[in-house]
């Protein structure tokens, strides 16, 4: 028999929350601001005192910031923020003091800045830099520079079972450069090849693979090659073909 906890043994139990409303999560990160005594707690504070996971936030709400705006809370930390927003917030600071900040006055504790000193010198390099572009900017009416977007990832090099399984059916097994299949010629290896080579920016996808025997996969390497395809002839009609008109010499 299992022995009975004593009183002062608690086992304290959590069930797992699912398809909770979000006015619900949105009360529980309010009420976990308040005990954790800031503004607004961090993702790691959540997921000790929580309801739920922090990832279950992020997924509902798509981020922890837009979850934190949604609940009426200041937003901790800000990310990829435009050179705009860091020169305005800079001309607020300014005027604020009367005079020209230095980097250790940005502080967010105090409500003076926005953003920390840490955001201009990730974005400058230094805070020299950081005080050249906002007098190119502000004095000179240099535009600030736009943020380049994170480039897309690109699909895995890998070939999947399904994915291979789908461009053999397709060919009928066959090479599309030599004709080459195992049921013709015992022995015959089959590989899956990037029409367009993954590493000249080929996707792996149904259009951009091919069925090839294992020796033209290797003759090929990474080359630029045209698929071919099986031809196929057309039903005969049983009409005779006109023949234009001879032209006089």
């Amino acid at each position: 028999m299992v022995p009975r906890p004593s009183t002062a043994q608690r086992f304290h139990i959590r069930l797992h929350l699912r398809n909770t409303p979000p006015e619900v999560l949105l009360h529980d990160l309010q009420r976990v601001a308040r005990l954790s005594g800031e503004r607004s707690p961090s993702t790691s504070f959540y997921d000790a005192h929580g309801r739920v996971s922090c990832q279950a936030i992020i997924h509902r709400f798509g981020s922890w910031n837009a979850a934190l705006a949604a609940a009426g809370l200041p937003i901790r930390k800000t990310y990829r923020i435009a050179e705009a927003d860091l020169f305005d917030n800079l001309v607020q600071v300014w005027r604020k003091l009367g005079r020209q900040p230095c980097s250790t006055e940005l502080s967010r504790k105090d409500g003076l800045s926005r953003y920390s000193t840490t955001a201009y010198l990730g974005r400058f390099g230094t805070w020299n830099k950081a005080l050249q572009a906002f007098d190119a900017y502000v004095n000179r009416g240099k535009p600030p520079k736009a943020r380049p977007n994170k480039k897309p990832r690109r699909a895995k090099r890998t070939i999947n079972w399904r994915l291979r399984a789908t461009v053999l059916l397709r060919d009928n097994c066959t090479c599309r450069m030599c004709g080459a299949s195992p049921a013709k010629t015992p022995g015959v290896s089959l590989h899956v090849d990037h029409i367009t080579p993954w590493a000249k920016g080929g996707a792996t996808a149904l259009h951009n693979l091919q069925t090839l025997c294992s020796a033209c996969n290797i003759g090929k390497s990474d080359r630029l090659c045209t698929p071919t395809r099986p031809k196929t002839s057309r039903p005969c009609s049983g009409r005779r073909r006109r023949l234009p008109p001879k032209r006089g010499r």
